[in-house]
């Protein structure tokens, strides 16, 4: 049997691309190596409590007045699983000014915030604010391969080419005003000055008018259902089914998986690293595509340490959702300083404050979070690896407590720590990078969209974070939708003989 499509992958790219594709009456296969799809929007349980693996905000999912395209696909696909808009509720601790502040409510009183502590500020950010609706509009221009934008857009053409850093300050934000109004570059995994204005503007876009939400349940409930509602409608999933190797042949691709079988299809969509797959399944691939791969910079990768404590949050003094402490609010200083294993950044998220059912009654999940720039886990190997990864998890613990007064240690019934081998394992993603590509200078998500037809191999696409997007739910999920949503047109533009 010869697949329209064969997908490898079941993370949520790959889930979205199958969902597309068997709507449009594809015969579509998906290949897991696990025994779960969701590949980072997974689960796992220990003891008592069950621990999202990572992934809990999402940007682009939108509420009654600004639809995002998350909520757009969750309608498209018939998707039930329930959402929870959010408002800020975070608190942060910078060493190097020693600053200890809460962030709380919507964007509209943190603007009024950033005011108070640098008058003057109020203006220049809400011509910061338009310029976001604008890049987004542009955006969608871009993707509709409407490339006429320059008289519609005129900002957006101007800060094509310019870094987060200094579009801000040329929009007369003031220094310490940018600092604290760009904390989220932490999840954006690039400092300012290397971050793209435009990738910038359309995070801040989604934040400011699509607000955040939270799944109501775990995020194995949104995989599980993507998976069940891809085999009602046709599709087949095989788990437990590694692939080794895509052979690219004239008119079809052969899949070669570790128990001897073979699968053929007219195209593959992989929901893996591009570094990955051309490193350990193409044999044979585009020498100009290699050297584009090899010349991108992988996303940071870092630690993951999960706490079920025994107590509720309240009780614990655990009232903010997200916790965050810096070296100093400049990215560019901060990321210097995290080139180390023990360093002083890390973020912090509470779910329960959000969600009652995030663990047992009387109980809290607690995770921390901190990450590298470089190849800063090459120092660990197997003689030391178990003894390292203990002890950053105590210097997380340790400084998570210093920093916001808090006892956890004497609460902990359950642990669970995972490292860059630990993502590497479940995603295949080199250097178990959790977010793809940086967005830096030129290789950015608007130069990639645009030049996408030069990248493009004739049988082979790519979704998640890898993709032309970057990293994040939200576009490993849209990516899904926007790659098969093209290949879709090509194809039936081909059937037509145009």
């Amino acid at each position: 049997m010869i697949y329209d499509y064969i997908i490898v992958g079941a993370g949520i790219g790959g889930l979205s691309a199958g969902l597309n594709l068997i709507a449009n009456n594809k015969k579509v296969l998906i290949l897991e190596k696990n025994s779960l799809p969701g590949g980072l929007a997974s689960t796992f349980k220990k003891g008592r409590f069950e621990f999202d693996t990572t992934i809990w905000d999402l940007y682009d999912f939108g509420n009654s007045e600004h639809i995002g395209e998350i909520q757009k696909l969750f309608q498209k696909y018939g998707l039930t699983t329930s959402t929870k808009l959010i408002p800020f509720n975070n608190r942060i601790k910078v060493l190097d000014t020693n600053e200890d502040y809460e962030i709380k409510g919507e964007f509209e009183e943190f603007v009024l915030w950033l005011e108070q502590q640098n008058p003057g500020s109020m203006e220049p950010i809400r011509e910061f604010i338009k310029i976001t609706k604008e890049v987004h509009d542009a955006l969608e221009c871009i993707k509709a391969n409407n490339y006429q934008i320059e008289e519609n857009f005129p900002n957006f053409t101007k800060y094509l080419d310019y870094n987060a850093l200094n579009a801000l300050i040329d929009l007369k934000i003031p220094r310490d005003t940018i600092h604290k109004m760009s904390y989220l570059w932490l999840e954006i995994g690039s400092p300012l000055n290397k971050l793209n204005f435009i990738d910038y503007a359309n995070f801040m876009y989604k934040l400011i008018f699509k607000k955040t939400v939270v799944l109501n349940d775990k995020n194995i409930a949104l995989a599980l259902e993507m998976a069940k509602q891809f085999q009602t409608l046709g599709g087949k999933i095989h788990y437990n089914t590694k692939v080794i190797e895509i052979i690219e042949d004239s008119d079809t691709e052969t899949i070669k998986t570790s128990d001897g079988k073979e699968y053929k299809a007219k195209h593959v969509i992989c929901d893996l690293s591009k570094r990955y797959v051309f490193k350990e399944l193409i044999k044979k691939t585009d020498k100009d595509i290699n050297r584009l791969e090899n010349a991108r910079t992988l996303s940071p990768n870092g630690i993951y340490v999960y706490l079920g404590l025994n107590q509720d949050h309240k009780a614990l003094n655990l009232t903010n959702y997200h916790y965050y402490q810096f070296n100093t609010l400049n990215s560019e200083q901060n990321v210097a300083k995290m080139t180390s294993l023990k360093h002083s950044t890390f973020e912090a998220i509470v779910p329960n404050v959000v969600c009652d059912n995030a663990s047992p009654e009387n109980t809290t999940i607690l995770v921390l979070r901190t990450s590298y720039f470089g190849n800063v886990f090459d120092k660990v190997n197997k003689n030391n690896y178990y003894k390292v990864k203990e002890e950053l998890a105590k210097h997380l613990i340790d400084q998570f407590e210093e920093a916001f007064k808090v006892d956890v240690k004497n609460y902990i019934e359950e642990i669970s720590i995972a490292t860059p081998f630990t993502f590497e394992r479940l995603t295949n993603n080199i250097n178990g990078s959790f977010m793809g590509y940086m967005r830096l200078g030129y290789d950015n998500s608007i130069h990639r969209l645009i030049s996408e037809e030069d990248e493009k191999l004739a049988n082979l696409s790519f979704v998640g974070n890898s993709a032309i997007f970057g990293g994040g739910f939200d576009n490993a999920f849209y990516s899904g939708y926007y790659v098969t949503e093209k290949l879709l047109n090509q194809k039936g533009s081909e059937n037509n003989g145009e």
